[in-house]
């Protein structure tokens, strides 16, 4: 009996337990599901401890050198350097207090992230912590779901875009908008492991249950933001499928100036007729713009910001300078850091394109891409880029940063799906 317990406890176990540990810990923040009772800050630092050494012994136990440069080696250092220069040497005197606090934040989320990429890596558990992350965010849905079940009768598809009368549910969330972004995690999740022959359960109804449930609480949330980033991601996906495709030239054409054409109603008339300047207006997205780049530009901190402090503290008022809820991650890295702050998310976010561009598996690089684009174009709407303090992002940096780093070809999973489309081959052949 020991034996057959030991045999089954392997690190790779360890490793993706803790994971789920993590996911539920961060679950707690953000929802009523607070099953983990510790201290965020504490569970963090011993993950983050923990995943380190399981590392460590694997490198060890293989007798191989530590630190694997990658491109996703120089993303992690200019991260991590990021938050060193502005949360440490360019501290703004009346901000030291909320800077110390997002220099902590922002340091436990990378030692996370960091810790993870490079267990996954090693241990070649793309597909595990796929798989984890899918089960952890399927109970979540389902338990959120169920002991919310009345939000549904707000239910009104056809108001999302309008913002007077929107009606908007939460399902037990924080924020109607953590709702819509975990939604949107959640699916980004299943359509990879779909495309990686990973999906759990075979083709059972759970999965579509699930899924179903996760689309009626992405539209009671009415997170424009979320919806519109979803339609971004299937329009990018599709413009890349169809690059690839043998249709004919003119066919091709066709579809993709029907593609453009859509997307350019959608900024222009949304789907209620309102532009996608109203949106921003209505969302309070123009007032930042009005309000905190006249007080960054009369600072006299145009090189390295106001300083680093949450959107929350400047949305209150909490600081010297007069400025507003700083919703978009481009402006906030502008009023926080400055023109040098905004080189680093330059060089960040072309090191990110050119490394995912470079994946191998083209099915996973359109998705990859596509993915990296509607992160991009959600950023404009909220202060999530390369950023602590939302859930997702413990999901989509450690995507990115594996699938740089070209670990995410799991040589099982991949053999797995050769002999399902090799098996379907031969079915045919049969028939």
């Amino acid at each position: 009996m020991k034996k057959l317990l030991y045999t089954r406890i392997t690190e790779k176990t360890i490793a993706l337990f803790l994971f789920a540990f993590l996911l539920l810990s961060r679950a707690s923040i953000t929802t009523t599901v607070n099953f983990v009772p510790l201290n965020t800050t504490v569970v963090q630092v011993a993950y983050s401890g923990c995943m380190f050494m399981l590392y460590a012994f694997e490198k060890i136990k293989r007798n191989e050198k530590f630190g694997t440069f990658h491109i996703s080696t120089f993303l992690s250092i200019l991260l991590a350097v990021y938050i060193v220069i502005f949360g440490k040497v360019y501290i703004n005197p009346p901000l030291s207090q909320y800077t110390n606090g997002i220099f902590m934040r922002q340091t436990l989320f990378l030692l996370v992230v960091f810790s993870t990429v490079a267990v996954t890596c090693v241990y070649h558990l793309f597909d595990g912590v796929l798989l984890t992350a899918y089960y952890v965010f399927t109970f979540i849905i389902l338990f959120q779901f169920l002991t919310n079940i009345t939000d549904i009768a707000q239910l009104n598809v056809a108001t999302v875009f309008n913002d007077s009368e929107r009606a908007r549910v939460t399902y037990g969330f924080s924020h109607y908008n953590a709702l819509g972004a975990f939604c949107i995690c959640y699916l980004m999740i299943w359509i990879i492991l779909r495309k990686r022959g990973q999906m759990p359960f075979g083709n059972k109804w759970i999965n579509y249950l699930t899924l179903l449930v996760s689309v009626i609480m992405l539209f009671g949330s009415a997170s424009r933001n979320a919806i519109s980033g979803f339609i971004i991601f299937s329009l990018c996906y599709l413009f890349m499928v169809l690059r690839e495709s043998k249709i004919g030239q003119r066919v091709r054409f066709f579809v993709e100036c029907t593609i453009a054409i859509i997307v350019v109603l959608f900024f222009s008339y949304g789907l209620t007729g309102l532009s996608f300047s109203d949106l921003l207006n209505q969302s309070n997205r123009e007032t930042l713009l009005e309000v905190a780049l006249p007080t960054f530009l009369k600072s006299g901190r145009m090189v390295v910001g106001l300083g680093l402090a949450s959107n929350e503290i400047y949305g209150l008022n909490q600081t010297p300078y007069k400025t507003y809820w700083l919703d978009n991650s481009y402006i906030y890295v502008l009023i926080t850091s400055g023109y040098l702050g905004c080189v680093f998310y330059v060089i960040m976010t072309i090191i990110l394109f050119v490394g995912l561009n470079r994946v191998a598996n083209h099915a996973l690089r359109k998705i990859f891409l596509s993915l990296a684009i509607m992160y991009m174009y959600s950023a404009m709407f909220e202060t999530t880029l390369f950023w602590a303090g939302v859930m997702q992002n413990y999901i989509y940096m450690i995507i990115f940063l594996v699938a740089l780093s070209g670990c995410f070809n799991n040589p099982s999973s991949d053999n797995n799906i050769q002999n399902i489309s090799s098996n379907n081959v031969k079915k045919k052949g049969e028939k």
